[in-house]
């Protein structure tokens, strides 16, 4: 306690309430203690201090809602022209940036003394360096654990702020796995000569040091910096040694011209391509394509390490039989010939017979010639036809995969037996894979019948049994049993000692998506966020279901009412996954869709139909337009349409949906309940308000089916029931829905804020 407050204190000497005013105008408070308030928040204790400010962890204190936050204070001691400047220039840098790895603002003002303070998001975390460290990460886990980190400081170069004190402590690991980048405290605008000189020894690049105006080249260096000291004394690779140095280069000119350039070769260094830091010798390519992740390698089908596997296990078993020399060098033959003359000269460009072929062709050219090649060697045969067909699946190649799936799960069982581990893989594989609406019918008994099978065989406490599990938990959402889904998924937790960590992420992912189905948003974002640490930590973040937990992060914002987070979110994560899938992958269309969404509900419903547009076109083409996804993204973009006015539009897209549901007669309950839900708002919207009374009333049926009781898609339709009621023949019983409908809903956010405001107005009428 300051020595001011000792004498303001009840009883001492100043307590009056004039001498309090007086004191506090002629001796302001320099620092703030445990339970003093600033704003609406109450100091809790101080986290940090440095020459622009003193950082306090605080909690909310006006009984609003919970929230703990990061308070920067700046103390009277400091509070010169220049100081005062750079700390309403860190509050308003930070205002303009809006990324889920930057600590975000979250209020500031004045204290009753005139103080200036911000508070900002509390990251409860290690610095980064020491999170590696005690998390033993591997140096690829270290790389995408800064990845994010680097985008951040993209987004911020790209709004023109430099941030000029990128170090380890001010990048910190929370709970859930995340880097957030903090301190602003000596960001600048580019090119700003009169910005103050300020650096942190040891973190400051050349020109800096030097007194240079700030430049994105700077946090380029300053980058580079981060990453030497968080690999450590790891041993890595000479591609990512290469990197770093370039990004540390002594002058601007050598390093990268931008943070994106710079992201872009640490992608390549884990994808196993080479880098632009470093020019790579023809023996170093064919390294790296040896190395090379299936899904990401131009050549990505199967790689040269994982044959060697195959070739040397079936050695090592064929041994123990009176012919084991011969065959095992047939085996080693057969594998040899299918990389070097099917496999190979369609992926090296050195090779004859290669050009500019796709991945995909790829890959489905060489199912037919596994079975010509290998039709006397099935178990060979098997193995192969189960990398591609996995490789297939990543790609997107559903009906070839399946293809490639079945047979090596008759080959595999053919020569190993029906309860080998390699041929349960295959048919869960196969089962995962099924999005048809024919196949999806038939997923849950397929699941059930392999799970018999493989408890028969491995044991019911076996991982690959969580992994059938999980599918089976998958199974009950797309047949839209979301109570049910989140009941399989609760159950698969008690087992979370024995489930893998790549499994346990799968679960988590699952259980988000059926909690926000259920409008349990809160529950759905944690564990979203608790399977994208988990799958980032496991595979990277940029392996595919990281990236579909981003997909559940957003949904759950979206929620939530957060539009502008999600939005922000998908853009992101449209653009990753049309890297590493292709613009017309089923998951990157998933996110385009959720984008136009998102859009449309965050009040940008012209740009959120043409993202549908693109969803529902591109779905129609891959998946055909009698699938019921199309009809989903077809009804959502009729949502879009009416909100942007557009009736006559609207009403197409919803004639193409109930085309398209047309020939699923009985199922897919969700894509029909939002076909109905918006052919009622078009009427409504038309000033056809029997028909739309009517319509609600369909809608609240199916939904009633669909939903538990309470759901605020209930409510909604309840109040667009009452408000074509009071437009219609029941005014009073329309008003008396409506306002129901409103006081259960509360100050909830709805994509339908426009109905909302409408139904307001109605319930006002006296």
């Amino acid at each position: 306690m300051s020595p001011l407050d000792r004498l303001l204190e009840p009883g001492r000497l100043f307590q009056g309430a004039l001498v309090q005013s007086l004191l506090r105008e002629r001796w302001p408070t320099r620092e703030l203690h445990p339970g003093q308030a600033v704003g609406p928040f109450r100091v809790v204790r101080e986290l940090a201090r440095g020459g622009m400010g003193i950082v306090y962890l605080a909690r909310r204190a006006d009984g609003e809602y919970e929230q703990t936050v990061a308070v920067k204070w700046l103390p009277c001691g400091a509070q010169g022209d220049e100081r005062l400047a750079q700390f309403r220039r860190e509050r308003q840098i930070l205002a303009g940036l809006s990324h889920p790895h930057i600590a975000r603002l979250v209020d500031g003002g004045r204290s009753d003394d005139g103080h200036l303070w911000f508070a900002m998001e509390h990251v409860d975390g290690l610095a980064v360096d020491r999170h590696a460290d005690v998390c033993a990460l591997s140096w690829r886990e270290r790389v995408n654990l800064l990845l994010p980190i680097v985008e951040a400081v993209q987004f911020a170069h790209g709004r023109l702020v430099v941030h000029r004190d990128i170090k380890p402590s001010n990048v910190l690991v929370d709970a859930e796995g995340r880097a957030k980048l903090l301190d602003f405290g000596i960001a600048a605008c580019t090119a700003d000569d009169a910005a103050r000189a300020a650096f942190t020894p040891g973190y400051a690049s050349p020109e800096q040091r030097a007194g240079a105006p700030p430049d994105v080249a700077g946090d380029i260096w300053q980058l580079g910096r981060l990453f030497e000291v968080v690999l450590g004394d790891a041993r890595v690779p000479a591609d990512l040694a290469a990197v770093v140095a370039k990004a540390r280069a002594p002058t601007p000119a050598e390093r990268y011209p931008s943070a994106s350039a710079l992201r872009a070769d640490l992608a390549r260094v884990l994808a196993y391509r080479p880098v632009a830091a470093w020019p790579a010798s023809l023996a170093h390519r064919v390294e790296l394509r040896v190395r090379a992740h299936p899904l990401v390698a131009l050549g990505g089908a199967l790689t040269l390490v994982a044959f060697v596997a195959v070739v040397a296990g079936f050695m090592l078993n064929l041994a123990r039989q009176r012919d084991a020399a011969e065959r095992a060098r047939n085996v080693a033959v057969a594998v040899n010939r299918f990389i070097n003359d099917d496999l190979l000269p369609g992926t090296d460009p050195v090779r004859p017979g290669s050009g500019d072929i796709r991945v995909v062709e790829l890959l489905a050219g060489a199912l037919d010639k596994v079975e010509r090649r290998l039709a006397d060697m099935p178990e060979v045969a098997g193995e192969i036809n189960l990398g591609l067909g996995r490789s297939l699946a990543g790609l997107g190649r559903y009906d070839a995969a399946d293809l490639a799936l079945g047979r090596a799960a008759a080959q595999l069982a053919a020569t190993r037996g029906a309860g080998h581990d390699s041929v349960l893989r295959a048919r869960l594989a196969r089962i995962q894979i099924r999005i048809g609406d024919r196949q999806m019918k038939a997923m849950e008994a397929d699941t059930l019948a392999l799970r018999h099978d493989a408890v028969a065989a491995i044991g019911a406490d076996a991982p690959l049994v969580a992994e059938i599990d999980s599918q089976l938990a998958r199974a009950a959402f797309l047949r839209d049993d979301f109570t049910l889904c989140r009941t399989r998924f609760d159950a698969l937790l008690t087992r979370h000692e024995s489930i893998p960590r790549a499994v346990l992420a799968d679960i988590y992912l699952g259980l988000s998506v059926c909690e926000a189905r259920l409008g349990d948003a809160v529950p759905a974002l944690a564990h979203a966020r608790q399977a994208h640490a988990l799958s980032a930590l496991e595979s990277g973040a940029d392996h595919p279901l990281t990236l579909e937990t981003g997909i559940a992060i957003e949904t759950a914002l979206t929620a939530l009412g957060r539009y502008d987070e999600a939005v922000a979110e998908l853009r992101d994560i449209v653009a990753r996954l049309g890297r590493r899938y292709g613009e017309e992958h089923p998951t990157t269309l998933t996110a385009v869709h959720d984008l136009g969404f998102t859009l449309t509900c965050a009040g940008n419903p012209v740009e959120g139909a043409q993202w549908l547009r693109r969803a529902a076109d591109d779905r129609g083409r891959v998946m055909g337009r009698d699938h019921p996804w199309f009809a989903m993204s077809q009804a959502v973009l009729a949502m879009a349409l009416i909100g942007s006015g557009d009736l006559d539009a609207a009403a197409g897209a919803l004639d193409a949906a109930d085309t398209a549901l047309a020939a699923h007669p009985g199922g897919n309950a969700l894509a029909r309940l939002a076909t109905l839900h918006n052919r009622a708002d078009l009427a409504l919207a038309a000033g056809r308000n029997d028909d739309a009374a009517r319509l609600f009333a369909r809608a609240l049926a199916d939904a009633a089916a669909i939903y538990p009781p309470g759901h605020q898609r209930l409510t909604m339709l309840e109040l667009g029931r009452g408000l074509a009621l009071s437009r219609g023949t029941d005014p009073d019983a329309g008003r008396v829905l409506v306002v129901d409908a409103l006081a259960r809903l509360g100050d909830k956010p709805d994509c339908r804020a426009g109905r909302i405001a409408q139904a307001r107005q109605v319930a006002a009428v006296r």
